[in-house]
């Protein structure tokens, strides 16, 4: 298929033999200058009759490694009118800019539709094209600007029957403020063998960057950024990265901490970006008390919650904590003043941050859960983890989970576990080197959250007493009335064990 440029508003003659063919009028409108942008029409006959002419709206176009600027856009050197050489087509890489773009070539015979899409090298419809264009920092900035344009990516070319392929894993690189280097990490959220990987978690002592690198994380899959909007750039134009651009589609932050780094979107910005904070800050700069919780309960459940979500939170809600009327309480918010006030401060926040994860749900959102630990006792928390789990899976999404706690660790397979450790200003990410699902807590926080320079833990302690009672093992024991626990029953044998080999 014969494809012509025109500059804007040119009109162009096309030769008889050209027939069914395309025309892209250059636009001048840029993402962050980037120029990327042409209205597709396709030319069916001679004339301009409304069985000649299908006006297709926007596509961007872009060629391998484009660079920002006017003079970087694809046919740039051509003139208006010229045929596109079919060696200048062979390498772009084009997506719709809407899903109106794609609509309308549904209404075309769909020989044709593909024969378009396969000319303009539409990254949705050729999954070769998606690999060789997807680190690219043109596709990831200008063609994948808005999140719409990121659905249309994973969706659009199924409907022409070319490939769809979900991205459930990528690498990120975030460089913080004094560190000599990235912290580099590869998520991958894709179950194996049945091993649930849809919650990661990034672990460390305090100091190492969790809480920095969870709002990087926002902002690179969000790209809401408040200092981008004001600079107008993209929140991708920094010195962090992240490749490719995964199969997410909106983005959920949430913490119950006073100290959290999260951006925080007004309503409007949060619709734009897809993206939602949830937290104890309060807009106008205080931290929230129990009515303005109750009444982003209520609110939410007013205004927010399909009967679907309903249901779901119901299900998941009689797992996580008791209520004397679980019915009346989702659906008769207006009445449960009282049943709130009931519940302990913990259950408060567990309630507020699953209906607000479930509100803003839907499918391939990443929950960024920064410290769920806080104000929640053990059993509150792993009953938060199951419920969170369990809506990740009914709307397959997935979740990042910044913690302390070694009970969060216990429920992840080791290729989940992301531990941050840093030597001077080095930054490392590591894996465990054991399986962490099912793992006993104290061999986690040995691994997770012991220093080698202040390993202060009961191990040194027994150490001494042992050197105390002149290596006497079962004096020990009786200083603990003969009921040490197992762990450290077993670490006391193990001295034994070592001072007389």
């Amino acid at each position: 298929m014969d494809v012509y440029i025109r500059d804007r508003h040119a009109s162009v003659t096309l030769p008889e033999k050209s027939y069914p063919c395309v025309v892209l009028e250059r636009d001048n409108w840029n993402d962050y200058a980037y120029y990327t942008l042409f209205k597709a029409q396709l030319r069916l006959a001679p004339g301009f009759g409304l069985g000649s002419v299908k006006n297709l709206g926007d596509v961007k176009i872009m060629k391998p490694n484009q660079a920002e600027g006017v003079d970087n856009r694809p046919f740039q050197k051509l003139g208006s009118g010229d045929r596109i050489p079919t060696r200048l087509l062979r390498d772009v890489c084009s997506l719709g800019s809407g899903s109106d773009y794609y609509d309308k070539l549904m209404q075309v015979e769909m020989d044709l539709a593909q024969a378009l899409l396969s000319t303009l090298r539409d990254c949705s419809y050729l999954p070769a094209v998606r690999q060789r264009f997807q680190s690219d920092q043109c596709f990831k900035i200008s063609l994948l600007r808005d999140s719409e344009a990121r659905v249309l990516l994973d969706t659009a070319g199924a409907r022409f029957g070319g490939g769809s392929t979900l991205i459930s894993s990528f690498s990120a690189a975030i460089k913080l403020e004094g560190a000599s280097a990235a912290h580099e990490f590869a998520f991958d959220f894709e179950s194996l063998d049945g091993v649930p990987r849809r919650m990661h978690s990034i672990v460390g002592l305090n100091g190492v960057g969790k809480t920095q690198v969870m709002a990087r994380l926002a902002i690179l899959l969000s790209r809401f950024s408040k200092q981008a909007i004001k600079e107008k750039r993209s929140a991708l134009q920094s010195d962090d990265s992240i490749s490719p651009v995964p199969s997410i589609y909106s983005v959920v932050a949430v913490s119950f901490s006073a100290f959290d780094e999260f951006e925080r979107p007004t309503q409007l910005q949060g619709e734009e970006f897809q993206y939602s904070y949830c937290g104890l800050q309060h807009p106008q700069g205080r931290l929230k008390t129990k009515d303005d919780l109750l009444k982003e309960i209520r609110a939410v459940l007013v205004r927010d919650m399909t009967q679907d979500k309903r249901d779901l939170l119901k299900r998941v809600l009689q797992n996580l904590v008791r209520v004397d009327d679980l019915e009346s309480f989702v659906e008769e918010p207006e009445n449960n003043k009282k049943m709130y006030q009931r519940l302990s401060a913990g259950q408060r926040l567990a309630i507020n941050c699953i209906i607000h994860i479930i509100s803003r749900i839907r499918p391939r959102t990443l929950i960024l859960f920064d410290e769920p630990e806080l104000h929640l006792h053990p059993q509150l928390l792993t009953g938060l983890l199951q419920a969170l789990n369990e809506v990740l899976e009914h709307q397959d999404s997935f979740s990042i989970v910044a913690t302390h706690s070694p009970l969060v660790i216990q429920q992840l397979p080791k290729e989940c576990v992301h531990v941050i450790r840093r030597d001077r200003m080095t930054p490392m990410v590591v894996k465990p080197t054991f399986q962490t699902f099912g793992e006993s807590v104290s061999e986690i926080t040995r691994f997770v959250f012991a220093s080698p320079d202040t390993d202060r833990d009961y191990r040194a302690v027994l150490e001494r007493m042992l050197d105390d009672d002149g290596g006497d093992v079962e004096a020990v024991r009786q200083r603990f009335g003969g009921q040490l626990s197992l762990n450290a029953d077993m670490y006391l044998e193990s001295l034994r064990t070592a001072k007389d080999a």
